[in-house]
């Protein structure tokens, strides 16, 4: 019982470093300047689209367009991925309803990917690797919020993308909860052990497909 008690000890202090740290990343965090050759544009989703289009996801799209457009006149041409699976299954996808805002505003459907599948960051970096294919190895700008980035930026390198530039869907000021840090103190180690697992039993002839349930 006493062993128990340390270990527990260690895992909350260990957890209240991470929260701490992230909390300082958030406050003092600074956007890289994005600049071309950018190959693709990788805009995650945060939960259905709301019917406003506003929201999270609402506000990533957006700013993945944003930066669409700008990088277009400066003389580039990346593809758009938008990567979000079915929160309901009688729903489209958060992709689709991506797209659909992203088409909206001006962006040509042929420049879109829509990545449907995905359950988690894990996912949706593994299956945006595999749609953009020989893509996959120029710069990838991923777009999301700051509380997300470095777990969105570990799942990318894991999944195999090394040239990343990550872009804060909501600034470098914007005030950050505490519950999206909790949760992020939680979620971060629990990917890495996941992302951990999928790889060793993968890297053993397991099945992608058969594995995929690990890292959803």
């Amino acid at each position: 019982m006493r062993h128990f008690g340390k270990l527990l000890l260690f895992l909350l202090v260990a957890y209240g470093l991470l929260v701490g740290a992230m909390r300082v990343y958030v406050e003092t965090y600074s956007q890289d300047l994005v600049q071309g050759p950018v190959s693709a544009i990788v805009v995650l989703s945060s939960g259905p689209m709301r019917d406003d289009r506003e929201g999270r996801t609402g506000m990533r799209t957006r700013s993945g367009v944003d930066l669409y457009f700008r990088l277009r006149q400066a003389g580039d041409d990346p593809k758009l991925v938008l990567s979000g699976g079915k929160v309901y299954s009688d729903h489209p996808s958060m992709a689709e309803d991506m797209r659909d805002l992203a088409v909206d505003l001006g962006v040509p459907p042929d420049k879109i990917i829509v990545e449907g599948r995905s359950g988690s960051t894990l996912q949706n970096a593994l299956f945006s690797l595999q749609l953009l294919g020989d893509e996959a190895s120029g710069q990838i700008a991923v777009v999301t919020d700051r509380f997300h980035i470095p777990r969105a930026w570990t799942s990318f390198r894991w999944a195999g993308m090394s040239d990343l530039v990550m872009v804060s869907a909501d600034g470098e000021t914007e005030p950050v909860d505490w519950d999206n840090l909790m949760g992020e103190g939680i979620k971060w180690p629990a990917n890495a052990l996941r992302g951990l697992v999928f790889s060793i039993l993968t890297t053993l002839g397991r099945a992608e497909e058969d594995t995929l349930w690990i890292i959803e």
